[in-house]
């Protein structure tokens, strides 16, 4: 795989070289802490099982480097007291009986996720707050609860405390609300330190910029990753992957540039194994740049990270 490698210290335009350095002392830029508190309101899907935990734990982790204020939510996915014979019950008072049984249940669920949740939130000492989505309610209620925080955390695959029939790309596409989808096999404590961000001059990889800045101010290396720039050249400008490095740059982000071909690969695989081979914690990546249909009739980035993902992604629309 050919690839082409810069750095915005490198580029000979001045601007680069004084844009890339850490803010100076008594400057006008923002502390990290400033930065990471872009972040106001997280929500994080989870249950009681040991992959609820884990993932409830990344949650009041981000939620504390950000100030942020954490939401825990669970959704039943079933009835945890349904049977068989519930759809037999005849009669007012029988099918009373069967509800009464159900909503008990669910309650009694809820409150083992809550217990969880708050002892989660208590050891990272953040604002927190934990709301029950109900099965009859589960479609309505995730997205509303979603809709009104500036990230939404989630595990991957079958994320623990999402509804039945709900998948991380069914929940971004219906609240607009970026996602960070952890997945299960992720070991390291870290994320976000060492980014690599997956650019092709759409707006949905602007804006997925955008979601992540808080990320992308405070980590330690951002690399921008051009994958075919030669088939988009009119979009990518004179050198791809130029012109939003000094964006970032003039947020007083630490950014590379890195041009690669795909040879033929899936682009999602090309960008998830240079995440890997770099040592990358975090990936960012704008959803669905093509048509939704075409999307799911002929996979796609978005799709291949999420089928084969071993780094957390950052996923935005």
């Amino acid at each position: 795989m050919d690839q082409y490698v810069s750095t915005v210290e490198e580029e000979p335009d001045h601007l680069f070289r004084r844009a890339a350095g850490p803010p100076t002392a008594g400057s006008i830029h923002l502390t990290v802490k400033e930065m990471l508190s872009g972040w106001k309101s997280i929500a994080v899907f989870l249950d009681d099982t040991s992959k609820g935990e884990k993932i409830g734990k990344s949650a009041a982790a981000l939620a504390h480097r950000c100030r942020a204020h954490l939401i825990g939510i669970h959704g039943m996915s079933c009835n945890p007291a349904e049977h068989p014979s519930d759809s037999f019950a005849r009669g007012k008072e029988a099918i009373d009986r069967v509800f009464a049984r159900l909503r008990a249940a669910e309650e009694q669920k809820a409150l083992a996720v809550g217990r969880l949740f708050t002892a989660l939130s208590q050891k990272e000492g953040v604002s927190a707050e934990f709301r029950m989505i109900r099965s009859y309610r589960a479609d309505n209620d995730t997205v509303l609860n979603s809709l009104h925080c500036d990230l939404v955390v989630i595990s991957h695959p079958d994320p623990p405390g999402l509804p039945k029939g709900w998948s991380p790309e069914r929940l971004l596409m219906a609240s607009g609300v970026p996602v960070l989808i952890i997945p299960d096999g992720w070991k390291s404590e870290t994320i976000g330190d060492n980014i690599l961000v997956g650019w092709n001059a759409s707006r949905e990889a602007r804006r997925a910029m955008a979601d992540a800045m808080p990320f992308l101010s405070a980590a330690q290396s951002v690399t921008v990753l051009v994958v075919d720039p030669a088939k988009r050249a009119d979009q990518h400008g004179e050198e791809p992957g130029a012109d939003i490095a000094l964006y970032l740059a003039r947020q007083g982000v630490h950014v590379d540039v890195e041009q690669a071909t795909s040879d033929g690969l899936p682009i999602g695989e090309v960008i998830l194994s240079r995440a890997v081979d770099r040592g990358m914690d975090l990936i960012v990546i704008g959803a669905y740049n093509h048509a939704r249909w075409a999307e799911i009739i002929f996979g796609g980035v978005t799709r291949t990270l999420l089928a084969q993902m071993s780094v957390p992604v950052l996923v935005s629309r």
